[in-house]
């Protein structure tokens, strides 16, 4: 946190109001929050594809990128949209979104996503939470990757048209 210097007159005041609500201090209202991720759809395969949403409120625009990540493999991180471009509906909206494609070597079983929003110098926010304690400005969700029925293949990625 900056340090500011009270002066006379009340601008010193007025300084560390701005410095703690541009700032995203979470002592005040304007702080970020993060809705609660979804993925449709929710039952997924190897070769399915999805879309993961999370609504962000940010008054103050103090979130700059949100990524996610798969807590069981921390290797690979996902970056989320809100420009507009498919599958985000409309850009600027407060609705970050991502496609994501599961391996068809993904092994089944259930993980944890865990979306987070960071700021422009790439550390993750942090808030107050409901308790009043600092937290992460973060979610996460339950996903479950089943295999397809005995005897059943996956789908097989679709083929580019061959040209003549």
């Amino acid at each position: 946190m900056r340090r500011i210097g009270w002066t006379k007159g009340g601008a010193g005041f007025a300084a560390l109001l701005a410095a703690f609500t541009l700032g995203g201090c979470a002592t005040m209202t304007g702080q970020p929050s993060m809705g609660v991720a979804e993925i449709m759809p929710r039952d997924l395969k190897p070769g399915d594809t999805a879309v993961i949403t999370v609504q962000i409120e940010d008054k103050f625009h103090i979130v700059h990128r949100v990524e996610g990540v798969v807590r069981e493999d921390r290797t690979i991180t996902f970056k989320f949209e809100d420009d507009g471009v498919a599958p985000d509906d409309k850009a600027g909206d407060g609705i970050w979104t991502i496609q994501v494609d599961v391996p068809f070597n993904a092994p089944p079983g259930d993980f944890h996503f865990e979306v987070s929003g960071y700021d422009i110098n790439g550390k993750v926010l942090v808030v107050e939470d409901k308790k009043g304690e600092a937290a992460p400005l973060s979610t996460s969700f339950q996903l479950v990757i089943e295999y397809p029925a005995e005897g059943v293949a996956p789908p097989a990625p679709e083929a580019a048209p061959s040209t003549p």
